[in-house]
């Protein structure tokens, strides 16, 4: 009986897999067709072709998500330019030499995105139909990814926050593993850098309306816009991108704006840069929470019970009612420490200058009841999803290639892929 069902599912799998191929190749010829209807209609009434010397017919060869198509085309010499043309290649937005139609392009981009590799992706495209090589899908997202580099969107986001709305920024930065400058060297020696760790700033922005409970204990986003930028750029440039997304998110119009972040110096930096006359910064709780288990770690040395009672009193008086506590032990703790050697003594001030410069990020209280995070946790799911793609097993990113998959990432991510092709 399990032979027989295995003949009836092979006939079922073939003779579905016989009528795909089938109609792809009838919608394949019908595409063909009404392209070249189209281009006859629109070269007609194109003043670059009018103005071509030395015309003739060429084939546009196209790889569509179809199969392959040949249209005819004019070429001819423009005058003015000085040189050989084909305006309805132009006309169309293609490139030079381009070869795949943006339809393609487009769904290898998502492909090559949402794939942990570029051969990965080849061998999904195949199962769609479409026979790419991983080289193709590269030299296409690398394409791609550099134009979006020089065009920066600067266009009002679909998701924008509107005077009802609150929007929320969070900034982070995650690992990336580069080629460093001695990559390639055939014979190794002790002090060469074959590979370079890099910093790839990101932030995300979202309305507070997005934000929906899970259950109990845990949110997710319903939409939300990310912010990556390339190795080695610094903090500055960042922060100016972040602000021109948020002004793009909303920011000048939204009721309020909330930026929750670590502790990092750099991301404060860019919130009293940017941020700091229309938004209120928060502290992550998590990591205001590591500051004190290390100091309790100091003052408890090796009793590690006391250590967590002593946390937790703390960290339940910061989170529900103030920070009064806080401070009001730092300062006992300053003048009478339980152990007069330096490292306890360096501890307790270290900590007590770290929450000072927080003083005015670490409301939880009041931020716990409008609603609002009081952690970065969405930033750190952002940052393992990047992670996910570009920090994989054998992956060693040149800066070029690295820089053009993040630019595609980001825009998939924000639903904006399509203003890759946009005129």
């Amino acid at each position: 009986m399990g032979g027989m069902n295995n003949q009836w599912t092979n006939e079922l799998m073939e003779t579905e897999d016989e009528l795909l191929v089938e109609m792809r190749e009838e919608y394949r010829r019908r595409l063909q067709v009404r392209l070249q209807k189209r281009l006859a209609a629109r070269q007609q009434g194109m003043a670059e072709v009018s103005k071509l010397t030395r015309k003739r017919k060429v084939d546009l060869n196209l790889k569509t998500t179809l199969g392959g198509i040949v249209v005819q085309a004019t070429k001819g010499y423009c005058i003015e330019r000085k040189e050989w043309i084909v305006p309805i290649r132009e006309a169309w937005g293609l490139d030079k030499n381009q070869r795949l139609s943006p339809s393609l392009q487009r769904k290898l981009c998502c492909t090559a995105v949402e794939t942990g590799s570029f051969e990965k992706a080849s061998s999904l495209a195949s199962e769609w139909g479409s026979s790419v090589s991983d080289d193709t899908i590269r030299s296409c997202v690398v394409a791609l990814g550099e134009k979006a580099l020089a065009a920066p969107l600067s266009t009002d986001c679909s998701e924008k926050a509107g005077p009802d709305d609150v929007l929320v920024i969070m900034m982070d930065g995650w690992m990336a593993r580069h080629r460093g400058k001695d990559w390639g060297i055939q014979k190794r020696t002790e002090g060469q850098e074959r590979i370079h760790w890099h910093e790839i700033k990101s932030a995300i922005i979202y309305r507070l309306k997005d934000q929906v409970n899970i259950s109990q204990k845990r949110r997710a986003l319903l939409a939300k816009h990310v912010v990556a930028v390339p190795a080695e750029t610094d903090p500055v440039e960042f922060g100016r991108r972040v602000h021109a997304e948020a002004r793009r998110m909303g920011l000048g119009k939204a009721k309020f704006v909330y930026v929750v972040m670590d502790g990092g110096i750099w991301l404060w930096n860019i919130f009293e840069d940017r941020f700091e006359q229309c938004a209120i910064g928060t502290l992550d709780f998590y990591h205001a929470s590591q500051h004190i288990h290390a100091l309790a770690a100091e003052l408890f040395q090796g009793n590690k019970q006391e250590a967590a009672t002593w946390c937790a009193k703390i960290l339940h008086s910061l989170r529900h009612q103030s920070t009064r506590k806080l401070f009001s032990t730092l300062e006992e703790l300053l003048i009478a420490p339980p152990r007069p050697d330096e490292s306890t003594t360096s501890a307790i001030q270290e900590a007590k200058d770290y929450f000072n410069s927080h003083r005015n990020h670490m409301d939880y209280p009041a931020a716990t009841r409008a609603g609002l995070p009081i952690g970065s946790g969405s930033m750190e799911s952002q940052c393992s999803q990047f992670q996910n793609r570009f920090k994989r097993r054998g992956q060693f990113w040149t800066k070029k290639g690295f820089a053009a998959l993040l630019e595609v990432a980001v825009r998939h991510q924000n639903g904006e892929l399509n203003s890759l092709w946009a005129a």
